[in-house]
């Protein structure tokens, strides 16, 4: 949603909001007014009580934006828009015939901004958390670009291992790049996006000792395997398309070559894929026998 033809702030500000509300959400909001302005524009929120109260935003002064617009929201009372170029006339004006969709923006823009509130955990949310510190042995923040892809890739391949947040969470291939993704779990993650780095959770939950210990041995074989932190999302991806095209699309006995064609990757690549998931199935079956060993001496 780049209607505002700024820097895409109009998803900015929400995410602005909802980290700061989740930072205060343990105290009393009677009065929150942010204000933001550069070359580009104004932008103001006021919340009273945690209703919306003003919203602003202006780029009318900026004679380098080509899309000038004005919107001045007051709930309860009136929405004042307009947009210009730079003859004032937007009739005539060659891209009108976008004025619905641009429209169709700013509702939705109020919309969300009456109804930012603190991030709540659910139990998916928690579990999610969880099996990431397991996974990569750091913690999650929900603030970095790379987010998503580390936590799509980590639960497709988990999956592969009988691990799954639940029957929501279905992947499929999307786009030329094949890559397995759950829209709902990119919904997820989108929404953790105001925890910024997540270091303790109120309440967390506890994973069962079997599935935390398969977890983080899944993770120490991988880490073991890539030690360059810059390649490590471009081989778990490799991984993960690997792993879906041989149990979804094509078949455990598929050769390298079919693999390969299918998955856009170098046989080598998925040569070394294959052996790192072989090496992960034989380190969790034998940590899992010793395990069994030693509860039968107490049995």
């Amino acid at each position: 949603m780049d209607f505002l033809g700024y820097r895409d702030y109009s998803n900015l500000i929400i995410k602005q909001i909802h980290q700061i509300k989740n930072i205060l959400k343990d105290y009393e909001e009677k009065l929150l007014v942010i204000y933001y302005k550069d070359e580009k524009g104004a932008e103001c929120v006021k919340y009273d009580n945690h209703n919306l109260l003003l919203y602003e935003y202006d780029t009318t002064e900026s004679k380098s934006d080509e899309n000038q617009i004005s919107i001045k929201y007051n709930p309860g009372n009136y929405l004042d828009f307009s947009f210009d170029d730079f003859e004032g006339n937007i009739i005539d004006y060659p891209n009108s015939k976008n004025t619905i969709t641009r429209f169709k923006d700013i509702i939705n823009k109020i919309y969300q901004l009456k109804h930012v509130n603190a991030v709540k955990l659910d139990m998916d949310s928690k579990t999610l958390i969880e099996i990431y510190k397991l996974f990569y042995n750091e913690n999650p923040d929900f603030s970095k670009k790379n987010i998503n892809i580390r936590v799509q890739t980590m639960m497709s391949i988990l999956e592969e291992f009988g691990f799954s947040l639940g029957d929501n969470y279905t992947f499929n291939l999307l786009g030329k790049s094949k890559l397995p993704i759950s829209l709902n779990l990119e919904q997820k993650v989108n929404k953790l996006f105001p925890l910024g780095e997540v270091i303790d959770v109120d309440e967390p939950i506890t994973l069962a000792e079997e599935p935390k210990r398969t977890i983080k041995i899944i993770g120490d074989c991988i880490r073991e395997v890539i030690s360059d932190d810059c390649n490590k999302d471009k081989i778990l991806i490799t991984i993960s398309k690997i792993i879906y095209a041989r149990r979804y699309v094509l078949s455990s006995n598929t050769d390298i070559k079919k693999l390969s064609e299918f998955t856009n990757h170098t046989p080598n690549e998925v040569e070394s894929s294959i052996r790192l998931v072989k090496r992960i199935e034989k380190r969790s079956l034998k940590k899992i026998h010793n395990v069994k060993k030693i509860l039968a001496k107490f049995n």
